[in-house]
C-alpha cells in the first residue's frame, strides 16, 4: 500500500510531506509518491522544491519517489509573500535529490493500491481518482469561512471544474472551515522547540506577521492529521457556493497544534 501526495510545494506542503513521511512505515505504507503539481508555484518550481525537501529530510526514504507533472498544463500562481522567494520559505538549499523522479504518466500506469492526499489544485487529481484509491483526503474548499482567493479557497479557485469533479468521489474534505480552528492558529506563539517541522511552522508564522495575514495555519498538514488520526475529527455534510456536497472534517481532539505537530 502506497501513500500518494499531490503537493504544490509551498511551505505547508513541505510540513505535510515531512509529517507524512516521518510516520510512513508505522502507518503501514510501503512507500510514497510525491506528485509535484502547479498551484502555489508553477509545476517546474514545485518539482524543484520537492527535490530540495527530499534532500533535507532525515527520515528513511525507502520506497519514496517524486512524480514529475511538468508535461501537463496546469494553473499556478507565485505567492512569494506567503511562501517565500523560492515558493517554499527559502529554507532549503539545492542538493542532490536522494529519491528517484518518475514521469507522472508512468505512475498512472501502475496498479498498486494507494491512499490519496490532495494538497493543491485538483487539475490532475481526477486521473488518480480513476485508479480507485482506498482513501481520498484533500485540503481545499470552504463553506462558511471567508474565501481567500478570487472568491474561493485557493486550491478550489485555481480549478473549480476539477474540484467539482473530484468531490463526487467519497472523500474527507479539510476545508478552510476545518483549518481555521483556534487551536490550529500558531501566529501568537513562537515554535516551542527545534526540529524540521517546527522550523517550517516558525517560517510560516514569520511570513504571516510580515504579510499582515490574520492567523497562521499549516493548512496542508491538517489534512495529514485527518488522514492519520480520523478519530480526532467529526464529519458534516455541507454544500459550498458552487453547490458541491462536501464531507467536511471538524477538529474535535482539543489539543493545540504544537501539541500534535509530531503525533
Amino acid at each position: 500500500m502506497e501513500l500518494v501526495l499531490f503537493c504544490d510545494y509551498g511551505l505547508d506542503d513541505a510540513a505535510a510531506t515531512a509529517d507524512a513521511l516521518m510516520h510512513l512505515y508505522e502507518d503501514g505504507y510501503s512507500g510514497a509518491t510525491l506528485v509535484a503539481v502547479g498551484g502555489n508555484v508553477p509545476a517546474e518550481v514545485a518539482l524543484r522544491n520537492a527535490k530540495k525537501l527530499a534532500a533535507a529530510l532525515s527520515c528513511p526514504l525507502g520506497g519514496v519517489r517524486i512524480a514529475d507533472t511538468t508535461m501537463f498544463p496546469q494553473p499556478s500562481e507565485y505567492l512569494t509573500a506567503v511562501h517565500g522567494k523560492d515558493g517554499m520559505g527559502d529554507l532549503f538549499a539545492e542538493a542532490p535529490c536522494p529519491v528517484p523522479v518518475v514521469p507522472f504518466a508512468e505512475w498512472l500506469r501502475e496498479e498498486e493500491p494507494f491512499d490519496l492526499l490532495s494538497l493543491g489544485p485538483m487539475t490532475l487529481v481526477p486521473r488518480a481518482l480513476a485508479k480507485a484509491p482506498r482513501k481520498f483526503v484533500f485540503m481545499g474548499g470552504n463553506v462558511a469561512e471567508k474565501p481567500n482567493f478570487r472568491g474561493y479557497e485557493f486550491n478550489h479557485a485555481l480549478n473549480r471544474a476539477a474540484f467539482s469533479e473530484c468531490v463526487k468521489y467519497p472523500h474527507v474534505a479539510v476545508t478552510m472551515d476545518t483549518c481555521r480552528h483556534p487551536l490550529f492558529n500558531i501566529q501568537e506563539k513562537a515554535a516551542p522547540r527545534e526540529g524540521l517541522l517546527y522550523r517550517i511552522a516558525e517560517r510560516c508564522r514569520a511570513l504571516t506577521l510580515t504579510s499582515g495575514e490574520r492567523g497562521c495555519y499549516l493548512w496542508d498538514d491538517i489534512a495529514v492529521k485527518a488522514l492519520r488520526h480520523p478519530s480526532w475529527f467529526s464529519s458534516e455534510q455541507a454544500r459550498d457556493k458552487d453547490g458541491n456536497l462536501l464531507s467536511v472534517a471538524h477538529y474535535r481532539y482539543g489539543k493545540q497544534y504544537y501539541e500534535i505537530l509530531e503525533e
